[in-house]
């Protein structure tokens, strides 16, 4: 295209020449013509070129290639494999299933179990009578603690035997914040309180505790210390001649490890017996606690004592 233009720009300025040569007297030279527009036309680009700057293509710096940071890939915790609700049966503290019972006696039924889920349990989960026989006046019963996975507990409850001679069965569950009852094992199952009431329970001679007088003692007097607060109970028993008794401690709300054990007596008199209730910052506070002895006789007969009164709080 450039080389056309040069053509044309060329052959115009030789027909300018020759045409401005025609009024002169001489002959044109046509070589010498067009050599002089060649060179007029040679100067010409020239000109331009010096005034119109070269342009260079412009060249595009390449963007930095974006190097993403893998996220961390997520880990299995090996604690979060267990289901958050599992209780495990332990053992049955007291009053074992199918256990004569004096007809109209009280007697605090123990169970033992475990947290084998990965939820805590705490007070806003309730063992509660799903079906039976209550033997008792109250059904729901809060936990006083909170209890962490692999911790075990006692649910107690104090009953009392009908007058009537039977069997009688009542089935308890845990009910828990989230709607729902759990029981113990893999099939999830209710909690059990079996007694027979029987004549033959009565008691079948004269020895028998007869009264038991109480005293106790806070550590520290005032407050609480790092580890809670110790409540030192002492009780002594009175029996009414020789022989064996069966003991224990009762106390509500139940949130402790069930003790007692047995005594014997070369004749009538009294032995002391001693125990600890810890209450830790886990312990509900603001509430009435009692701690009672309840006796079991060589002939079967179940005692359990007015019990002593205190209020947990840490003032």
């Amino acid at each position: 295209m450039k080389k056309q233009f040069l053509q044309l720009t060329i052959c115009a300025v030789a027909i300018m020449l020759v045409a401005s040569a025609c009024n002169s007297t001489p002959t044109p030279d046509v070589g010498l013509i067009q050599t002089q527009a060649a060179s007029t036309v040679e100067a010409r680009f020239t000109e331009m070129a010096d005034v119109e700057p070269t342009k260079v293509p412009a060249t595009q710096t390449p963007r930095p290639t974006e190097t993403k940071t893998p996220l961390p890939s997520p880990t299995n915790d090996p604690s979060n494999t267990k289901p958050c609700f599992a209780m495990t049966f332990v053992s049955d503290i007291t009053i074992p299933d199918g256990m004569l019972v004096t007809p109209g006696a009280t007697f605090t039924k123990t169970w033992r179990v475990r947290n084998d889920g990965n939820c805590v349990w705490d007070p806003s989960y309730v063992l509660e009578l799903r079906s039976g026989d209550a033997l008792s006046d109250v059904i729901e019963f809060p936990l006083t603690l909170s209890v962490y996975p692999g911790d075990s507990y006692d649910f107690s409850i104090p009953m009392t035997a009908p007058t009537d001679i039977g069997v009688y069965t009542g089935y308890w569950a845990v009910k828990t914040p989230y709607g729902g009852y759990m029981g113990v094992g893999s099939y999830n199952q209710n909690l059990k309180v079996q007694i027979e009431v029987s004549e033959e329970r009565k008691l079948d001679d004269s020895f028998d505790a007869v009264s038991v007088e109480y005293d106790y003692s806070k550590r520290p007097a005032n407050g609480c210390g790092s580890d809670g607060v110790y409540y030192d109970f002492k009780a002594k028993i009175i029996a009414n001649g020789p022989g064996k008794l069966e003991y224990r401690w009762d106390r509500n709300p139940n949130d402790g490890s069930f003790v007692g054990g047995t005594l014997n007596y070369n004749a009538a008199g009294s032995q002391t017996v001693y125990w600890t209730w810890h209450m830790t910052m886990d312990h509900i506070m603001g509430i009435d606690r009692s701690v009672w002895i309840t006796t079991i006789s060589p002939g079967g007969s179940v005692t359990s004592f007015p019990p002593v009164l205190f209020y947990f709080d840490c003032k």
